[in-house]
């Protein structure tokens, strides 16, 4: 029995419509939310074999969605890389900072292009003045999440 092209072609169709279904599927039972690696992969991974096989087809306007979800879900996961080495490099600065001993407010900047844009992390000792506003702290004592 040979499998023609077609077939694979088909194969890899369903395959991609699944990983779709699945992802919409368990963000909507609360299962993954939205941001979760396991969404933006299955959503990425179904939309590109979609996109190849619309493309094969001459399937154009599905072909076009499917460019817009491969390009949105890089995008996403992307966003949540940078995200997560600003959070390393957050975790290893406040631990620079504690391991001082020295009293420091210690802010986690979101790297926008406001510099005083964050919220209050910690203070490493209870001498540290309470800081309300990241503004309010000198710079060296922000940690900068878009670096």
């Amino acid at each position: 029995m040979t499998i023609s092209l077609l077939t694979v072609i088909t194969a890899l169709g369903w395959v991609g419509a699944v990983a779709v279904v699945l992802a919409y599927g368990m963000v909507s039972k609360g299962r993954w939310t939205a941001d979760s690696l396991p969404f933006q992969l299955s959503n990425f991974a179904g939309a590109a074999v979609m996109l190849v096989i619309a493309i094969t087809n001459g399937i154009w306007p599905s072909a076009l969605s499917n460019v817009a979800a491969v390009i949105i879900g890089a995008a996403a996961m992307r966003t949540m890389a940078r995200a997560r080495r600003a959070e390393r490099a957050a975790a290893a600065q406040l631990a620079a900072v504690q391991a001082t001993g020295e009293p420091h407010a210690v802010a986690v900047v979101d790297g926008s292009a406001d510099p005083t844009a964050g919220a209050l992390v910690t203070e490493t000792s209870a001498d540290a003045a309470s800081v309300s506003d990241v503004a309010e702290l000198p710079r060296q004592e922000r940690v900068d999440l878009a670096a």
